[in-house]
């Protein structure tokens, strides 16, 4: 299951993906389009806390990250759950 992440603004002098992220994800989790391809790697997230943009690094596979600009991207729930501990009785 996918949950949208935010939304592509544009792509960087670097080629990294410029995301205006919807929720803060923890760093190093994978980034995809709806159709599942893998766009890259949430590495930094920067600007104010409420209203927060993600950069993501490119997939080595990926050869044109500009055609994803102005499209949702997502991450899966799984990811998700895997970094926030995921109650798995692991008691602190």
């Amino acid at each position: 299951m996918l949950k949208k992440v935010g939304d592509i603004m544009h792509v960087s002098h670097d080629r990294r993906l410029v995301i205006k992220l919807s929720f803060t994800p923890p760093i190093n989790i994978t980034v995809y389009d709806y159709a599942m391809k893998r766009l890259g790697t949430l590495y930094d997230i920067i600007g104010p806390v409420n209203s927060p943009y993600g950069l993501v690094k490119p997939d080595p596979q990926l050869s044109r990250p500009e055609n994803f600009v102005g499209k949702s991207a997502y991450v899966r729930d799984i990811d998700l759950r895997r970094r926030r501990g995921g109650g798995h009785g692991h008691s602190k």
